[in-house]
């Protein structure tokens, strides 16, 4: 605008004055080598060297964002120099290409250094070989079918009022009980335990898995806002243009086409890797209960003759290692994200530890004050967290309990009252029931088992009646 005033002054045709040539020289040759140079220097600084990636900004940066946990310095950083490139692409539109491209440059670097300090928490040898729970949160079947549960619809801001409404709370809790049998069906397939290098044991490693994805989340946000903005010279107008809503910016100019899909694919990126975090954490806490929970029925002995009063060595440790978790990710993540990472872990806790039953090679009334000591350690540990009673962990102590009962009176009480467990749940009490008193006739088990099929069978039959 101002050139034109001048050439319009002096009467000369547009574009011709030695001033725009001057103008036009500088700032392809020194102007944008200038910012280049500034931008790089301002992002390397935040993210190059040792522990770039767990410096997250001060409380008062925190207010002025608005944001409701820490985001990532160098997430901050880069953020404010893509603002500043924004903002030239308006005050010199005949760049915007290029400025636009030093934003994708950017966010390359920055989608590239974001995945390698994801790499290196998750990796744990030199072959390159991954801690289960990243394994599985970036394998397709997992991802998609733990992506379609409702737990983790509801965290997307266009479903989880349309979840809520239409989902019971039994309907949600009985889809999300299908995670924790996937979950069992993989970790206790073989009778070796886990490998402790595959799982997460420094805690402050969660936290930076956290703040990386608060922070991806919130800066692809951004990003892909600011792609609505933009229009392909050959496209529509963007949305920022046609709805004429928004911050205080004027209709960017177009750009090229390849460089907004370029951007838009980057967007993504950063959407996922934040996304990928999340299911991480989830299933770290979930593999984390399998660890220590797993050695509880293979490893203990519950026939001995003391009774002792403490739980298993390795509840208390798990106690332990939840608490850890649960502190470093309340501070780190936003609430309905804390609660999908602790929710429905009293139903897998109940699950793993009435799966392990067939581990026991017998067990006595020591065992079974010690098994159920266990199961009320965890639930309450576990309701401090949640603030949730953990109803689960009392059906599971029920089960132990039917350990106190002759199996015939049990097979009675199921006869006359139904079943509270399943077919397979009863089975297995009953045999660890005969492992453990060696002297009964030896074909007891056999007309147990077969009276506890007639018992389900008559049940299943009068429920088909009914119906």
């Amino acid at each position: 605008m101002f050139i034109r005033e001048i050439e319009d002054a002096i009467a000369c045709p547009d574009g011709s004055s030695s001033l725009q040539s001057f103008v036009t020289d500088f700032v392809q040759n020194v102007f944008l080598g200038h910012v280049h140079y500034q931008v790089s220097t301002s992002i390397g600084a935040a993210t190059k060297g040792f522990d770039a990636l767990r410096h997250v900004v001060d409380h008062k940066t925190q207010k002025e964002l608005n944001v409701p946990r820490p985001l990532l310095t160098s997430t901050v950083t880069v953020d404010k120099n893509i603002q500043e490139l924004r903002e030239l692409m308006l005050d010199l539109p005949d760049y915007a290409d290029q400025f636009l491209n030093m934003i994708c440059n950017i966010l390359k670097e920055y989608r590239d250094t974001c995945n390698s300090a994801y790499r290196e928490i998750v990796q744990y040898d030199s072959d390159e070989r991954r801690i289960i729970s990243a394994m599985w949160a970036k394998d397709d079947d997992i991802s998609r079918f733990l992506r379609s549960l409702p737990s983790w619809r509801m965290l997307q801001p266009s479903e989880g009022q349309e979840i809520s409404t239409e989902c019971s709370e039994e309907e949600i809790k009985a889809l999300n009980s299908k995670e924790a049998l996937i979950l069992i069906s993989n970790l206790t397939s073989s009778e070796a335990m886990i490998p402790q290098q595959e799982i997460i044991t420094d805690i402050t490693q969660m936290r930076t898995i956290a703040n990386v994805h608060e922070s991806l989340e919130w800066f692809a946000g951004r990003m892909k806002q600011f792609s609505t903005y933009l229009y392909a010279r050959s496209g529509v107008t963007g949305l920022h243009a046609r709805s004429g809503t928004g911050p205080d910016l004027t209709e960017y100019p177009p750009v090229s086409e390849k460089t907004l899909s370029s951007l838009k694919m980057l967007v993504k990126d950063f959407q996922d890797l934040a996304e990928v975090c999340l299911l991480l954490l989830h299933l770290e806490v979930r593999v984390h209960c399998f660890y220590f929970l797993l050695p509880v029925a293979k490893q203990s002995n519950y026939a001995g003759p003391i009774d002792d009063l403490d739980p298993d060595s390795n509840v208390l440790k798990l106690n332990k290692d939840l608490t850890g978790m649960e502190e470093v990710l309340q501070q780190s993540l936003q609430p309905k994200k804390f609660r999908y990472i602790f929710e429905s872990l009293g139903f897998l806790v109940a699950s793993i530890l009435m799966n392990s039953i067939h581990y026991l090679k017998k067990i006595n009334e020591n065992g079974i004050k010690k098994m159920c000591r266990n199961l009320f350690a965890i639930q309450q540990n576990l309701t401090n967290i949640t603030m949730s009673r953990e109803p689960d962990l009392d059906h599971a102590r029920q089960y132990y309990e039917l350990l106190y009962i002759n199996p015939d009176d049990v097979l009675s009480s199921v006869a006359e009252k139904g079943c509270q467990f399943t077919y397979q749940e009863y089975s297995e009490l009953i045999k660890l029931h005969h492992r453990s008193h060696p002297g009964q006739a030896a074909n007891m088990l056999e007309k147990r088992m077969q009276r506890l099929k007639e018992i389900i069978q008559r049940g299943i039959n009068g429920h088909q009646d009914e119906d």
